[in-house]
């Protein structure tokens, strides 16, 4: 899942470490030697205790998963990796990524990193994570979904595997919706176009005492209080057609933003967005923590885990949840890609850290995290076995996600462009000009990202 970071003094130091780390790749060491096959396994030596060092993302239900996943790791072919033991470093959202860059350029002990599906090129040319390829054979590869590794390869090598994936769809309080009279499509096919949508978002905006600021709103566009790429993004692609300029949102290059960022078609999907705050008042500029989850709210554009989110919230089953296609303006999609798994340039622990990643993002692996935050599984073979994506409403997801998913735009630049539009999806919400924000939001993008330059040759 996908959230934006705010500008902070970290941040601007993370670029300028960004400036100074060399663009060689790194090469992962050779795994230990394993014993000779044949004859009965001898039990597993006393060895030293080995501590691995996780920098991940606070979430208290992860936390959950990943215990589990540690549990059957130290237990995997009777203990063979039981002196391994996981130390978790968990700090929010917005502090992550740039902790990621400052701790490996620092030369800061760290064996496992928990990366961003997007920015798993920017780490790969900033040599903050090893490269794996030569790891994962080709079919362990095939056992991901086609967008999990091209999101998680850089220049067709392969540098880390992933927990899960995403497709955000348009979720709706269905007691709201009956009440205005309301039948959101269930059928992707009949997916509502944005003005459609919007009609839908005003009927359910509530203001009982008509003081000016509505009780219930219609719509949230994004996860959390956050603004970025993964939701916001999706506004500006869908506006133009498929392989047009504004859909590729960038160049083939990975670093020319003008003309794709910043066409006629991108500024007037921004101006709808600024529009939805400052016109029509269906979704307010100051976002609302837990909006939707707290009946504040009656759609949402989230990723599946919103089901979970749900249950945990609503364990007595008195939110009636349902989902409908992502709105579009001329072609629809959901960005795609979630976190992924990365073994540091720092590690000393190399076959130990391989080995965690492996199983946690094997089948077993990824069952346990799926059944913890039940957001759509990366693992294949897992999420064609789980009966609940054969029906609404998780079968839509599953749809949306085969259908029409996209990972986001590919480039080392990632980062830098995510700061960027996170900052202008967030001003023109408050009604800054939209044109202006755009075409000088292009403009320094592709200042940040000209360091990269030949990256892909």
């Amino acid at each position: 899942m996908q959230r934006s970071f705010h500008k902070n003094p970290i941040w601007l130091l993370m670029i300028a470490l960004g400036l100074v780390l060399s663009a060689c790749q790194s090469t992962a060491p050779a795994p230990a030697d394993q014993p000779a096959s044949g004859g009965e396994a001898a039990a597993p030596a006393s060895k030293e205790p080995v501590v691995l060092k996780f920098l991940k993302y606070a979430d208290p239900v992860e936390a959950i998963a990943f215990a589990k996943i540690e549990e059957e790791f130290r237990a995997l072919d009777g203990g063979k990796w039981s002196h391994v033991s996981i130390s978790y470093d968990a700090v929010d959202f917005e502090n992550l990524f740039p902790k990621i860059e400052t701790s490996v350029a620092a030369g800061v002990e760290l064996d496992l990193i928990q990366a961003d599906g997007p920015d798993m090129k920017h780490y790969a040319w900033n040599q903050v994570l090893l490269p794996l390829d030569e790891y994962f054979t080709e079919e362990e590869k095939a056992a991901y979904a086609p967008q999990s590794i091209e999101e998680g390869s850089y220049k067709g090598v392969f540098y880390g595997p992933p927990f899960m994936q995403s497709c955000a769809l348009m979720w709706y309080n269905q007691e709201m919706t009956d009440a205005a009279g309301i039948q959101p499509p269930q059928d992707l096919a009949d997916s509502w176009t944005m003005e459609e949508a919007l009609d839908a978002w005003q009927k359910t905006t509530i203001d009982s005492d008509g003081d000016g600021s509505p009780d219930v709103w219609g719509v949230r566009w994004g996860q959390g209080t956050w603004a970025g790429d993964y939701e916001q993004g999706i506004l500006r692609r869908s506006a133009g057609e498929k392989g047009s300029p504004s859909y590729e949102g960038m160049g083939s290059d990975g670093l020319t933003f003008q003309g794709y960022f910043d066409t006629p078609e991108a500024i007037a999907s921004m101006q709808f967005y600024q529009d939805m705050h400052q016109i029509w008042k269906v979704t307010p500029v100051e976002p609302i923590p837990n909006i939707f989850q707290s009946k504040k709210a009656a759609f949402v554009v989230y990723p599946d885990n919103i089901i979970g989110d749900i249950k945990n919230q609503y364990p007595d089953g008195n939110f009636q949840l349902g989902v409908t296609g992502i709105p579009y303006f001329k072609t629809q999609l959901c960005h795609t890609g979630s976190w992924h798994y990365g073994i540091s340039t720092n590690t000393k622990h190399f076959d130990e850290a391989l080995a965690f990643v492996k199983f946690a993002s094997s089948k077993e692996g990824s069952r346990i995290y799926y059944e913890a935050l039940r957001q759509l599984p990366a693992h294949l073979e897992l999420l064609n076995e789980l009966p609940e994506y054969d029906s609404y409403p998780q079968s839509l997801v599953k749809q949306g996600f085969e259908q029409f998913g996209i990972p986001r735009i590919q480039t080392p630049g990632y980062t830098e462009y995510q700061q960027v539009f996170a900052e202008i999806a967030q001003n023109v919400a408050a009604g800054a000009d939209v044109a202006q924000q755009m075409t000088d939001g292009a403009k320094q993008i592709e200042q940040l990202v000209a360091k990269y330059k030949g990256w892909n040759e």
